[in-house]
């Protein structure tokens, strides 16, 4: 069930953001109310995925994939 649950919030998460994901979207999808709480979590590395800059934008990133798969990990601890 977990790789089917991956597929599926994978394509849903794909076609909503695309490839990569940043900002408020990003920090939203792992749990943080607030970029604030994201960014000291950050500093912690605490952050469960791969966070990467780009050249001539701001702010964090991360590939949809990654944090649809760890959304998976996640649901599957509690099933």
């Amino acid at each position: 069930m977990a790789i089917d649950s991956n597929r599926t919030l994978e394509g849903q998460m794909l076609a909503q953001f695309g490839p990569v994901i940043g900002g408020r979207d990003l920090y939203a999808a792992l749990g943080f109310k607030t970029a604030g709480a994201f960014r000291w979590s950050r500093e912690r590395g605490e952050i469960p995925v791969r966070i990467f800059s780009l050249p001539g934008r701001r702010g964090s990133f991360a590939f949809t994939s990654e944090v649809a798969g760890w959304l998976v990990l996640q649901a599957g601890t509690y099933i």
